[in-house]
């Protein structure tokens, strides 16, 4: 396991300025074309990992498997191995004003079968949906979308930043079996 990268701080924000902490799990799924499951907004027309929150009674395998199965349907799924975790200095995603140092946990994952997402009414506000994508198509779309209107709104300035290190990350070892 590898933490990637410095610590991400969004704009305005400095590396004391935190006053919570919030952990989140991710999983990283890749098929035998070596395609990517990564999650596709339509509000922000942009791609991240499956993932999210783990919260205050669950461990980081119940966590994952429960926002797999929100997020993409996941039913049959395997938990193999701890990848990477990033960490980030960041508003929160609801629009108050507390800052959060993030640490988010990306694991790799197997899934047999999906079934229908139950996701929750933010994930169904973003209009989230699982596509199979290539590690370079991911990261050209969320670069060219990183500085617009809405990425740009506190909270999700650094979202994408966290995204595209892990992209890459994957790049790096595509040579080796993940």
């Amino acid at each position: 396991m590898r933490r990637l990268g410095s610590l991400i701080i969004e704009e305005g924000l400095t590396k004391d300025s935190f006053q919570r902490t919030r952990q989140t799990v991710r999983g990283v799924i890749l098929n035998e074309d070596q395609k990517i499951c990564l999650l596709y907004s339509r509000l922000y027309d942009d791609y991240t990992f499956p993932g999210g929150g783990i919260k205050a009674e669950e461990d980081h395998e119940c966590a994952l498997k429960r926002e797999l199965k929100e997020e993409i349907g996941a039913e049959d799924l395997t938990i193999d191995s701890l990848l990477c975790t990033t960490e980030e200095i960041r508003y929160g995603i609801r629009g108050d004003e507390h800052v959060y140092l993030q640490t988010s946990y990306y694991y790799i994952c197997k899934i047999q079968s999906f079934g229908e997402p139950t996701q929750n009414k933010l994930e169904k506000k973003q209009k989230l949906e699982h596509q199979w994508i290539s590690f370079d198509e991911a990261i050209l779309k969320n670069i060219s979308v990183m500085n617009d209107a809405n990425h740009t709104k506190k909270g999700l300035r650094t979202v994408l930043q966290r995204e595209n290190a892990v992209l890459n990350y994957l790049k790096e070892l595509k040579h080796e079996k993940i």
